[in-house]
């Protein structure tokens, strides 16, 4: 097998949102192919716990940055994102999205920007359960 599936993201309800093949990995960053089925569900942006560069391959979407300004992605065009930068996906243009990903090693943990303030995706997840109770 030429890719390693590393990671899965379905809803509860079983919707695919992502899917993770790793191509190659040294100490200093990782290689990966990521196809996006779904736009970002959560209300507010996230963080990632890596810096990153992104290559769209195939598909469109519209990402949300901090500011609110929106940003759409097509073929090839390329993003870098801070390990402290928020985004998420708003809108999928096409029915799915897939991207070449250079992702440096972790610096910090995921998490989200909640009124201009930051929460980690553990702390995060648990106030959402705690406000559909």
């Amino acid at each position: 097998m030429l890719f390693k599936k590393t990671k899965e993201i379905k809803s509860k309800s079983g919707v695919l949102h992502f899917r993770r093949w790793q191509l190659f990995k040294t100490p200093w960053f990782v290689v990966n192919i990521h196809g996006i089925y779904h736009k970002d569900d959560d209300l507010h942006l996230h963080s990632h716990p890596w810096n990153f560069l992104s290559i769209v391959l195939w598909g469109s979407y519209v990402e949300e940055l901090q500011g609110g300004k929106m940003n759409l992605r097509t073929f090839l065009n390329t993003a870098y994102r801070k390990a402290e930068a928020f985004h998420k996906i708003r809108l999928l243009c096409t029915k799915s999205v897939y991207t070449l990903n250079f992702m440096s090693t972790k610096t910090r943990e995921w998490g989200y920007d909640v009124d201009g303030k930051f929460v980690g995706h553990q702390e995060y997840r648990q106030l959402k359960r705690q406000k559909k109770s």
